[in-house]
């Protein structure tokens, strides 16, 4: 098997297993439930997790920030919606449309890898580019590269529909088709951090010149992991065009750009674990907040409308965390292994 390491394989396996039981037994745990409003937070969460783990295999194994990912979630989105809206709402909707974009109605799998191979040729595209960077530099291009494509998407209204957005996408996720796809990409990212590429991306995370001079080439391994990674999360996009229904360019802005980076932060940037985790922490203080968002009684107080406590307690969970737990919840640990 060449440099792979049996060891490491081991290891990440027993993190996958691990990883696969526990959220399978909390997804037919909730199913068990029957309660349409816990299936449909599962089903999302499940969705968010697979986002997660798609920026952490870059993010996590490089130690670059990318503020540039979620243009990947929305490549990947708007290609499964473009594949998967039934031909007569496309005639209505975008009339401009070229004829074999128009014509097409793939179901989920296929508009999943399409969004995926799309993304990768995106990835491809730019990291030719940015991967060529130092690390400061990469970092703030990807900031940019946010910017840009919020921009395609906002205009380019022959195939976006621009501001007004896409609808009619048919709903193809359930919470089980959710499952599956968290614990293919969890299992994906699993493997390269195992593998040697990812391997050699972790060493020049920790120490860029000195992975240079035992013949690191920084450029290809930072490439090969920002095209997984970005491929990854056009996978993990396509699945969540495909539960959202409609959706519109900001939606694939600074609000998830935080949203995610901030469940990493929180889990631990050098864990597929931690990134799981992260969401997990995420998803249940925002519940638990989003109804008192609206005003609550306390006693004999009326306490009034809280516009943005949810996204208040995030980032004060992010202070706290960065405070004690500067390196995550998980730091770079695996459960049932190393990191």
């Amino acid at each position: 098997m060449g440099n792979w390491s049996y060891r490491r394989l081991r290891s990440s396996g027993r993190t996958w297993l691990i990883l696969s039981i526990t959220l399978l037994v909390v997804g037919g745990g909730l199913s068990a439930l029957g309660d349409t409003n816990i299936i449909r937070i599962a089903t999302n969460f499940f969705i968010l997790c697979t986002l997660v783990v798609a920026l952490q295999v870059f993010v996590g194994n490089s130690g670059i920030v990318s503020f540039g990912h979620v243009a990947f979630f929305g490549v990947g989105a708007y290609t499964a919606a473009l594949l998967t809206i039934p031909p007569n709402v496309k005639e209505r909707a975008l009339p401009m449309l070229p004829d074999l974009l128009m014509l097409v109605e793939t179901g989920l799998l296929s508009a999943t890898l399409g969004g995926a191979l799309v993304a990768l040729l995106f990835a491809l595209f730019t990291g030719l580019a940015l991967a060529r960077m130092q690390e400061q530099a990469m970092a703030m291009a990807t900031l940019a590269l946010l910017v840009m494509m919020h921009a395609v998407f906002s205009n380019w209204e022959e195939v976006t529909r621009g501001t007004t957005g896409l609808y009619g996408i048919p709903r193809s996720i359930t919470l089980w088709s959710a499952l599956v796809g968290i614990i293919v990409i969890s299992g994906l990212a699993l493997l390269f951090k195992a593998s040697p590429t990812g391997l050699y991306l972790q060493a020049s995370r920790e120490d860029p010149l000195a992975a240079q001079t035992i013949g690191i080439n920084l450029f290809r391994v930072r490439l090969i992991g920002w095209l997984v990674s970005g491929a990854l999360m056009g996978g993990a996009g396509a699945l969540w065009a495909q539960n959202i229904l409609a959706f519109g360019p900001d939606q694939f802005y600074f609000v998830e750009t935080f949203t995610l980076l901030s469940m990493l932060v929180i889990g631990g940037l050098g864990s597929v674990s931690g990134a799981i985790t992260g969401a997990a922490v995420v998803t249940v203080v925002s519940e638990l907040l989003r109804d008192l968002e609206g005003g609550f009684d306390l006693g004999p107080l009326t306490i009034p409308e809280l516009p943005g406590l949810v996204q208040l307690a995030v980032a004060v969970l992010i202070m706290v965390i960065l405070i004690f737990r500067p390196e995550g919840l998980l730091d770079q640990r695996e459960v049932g292994g190393k990191g």
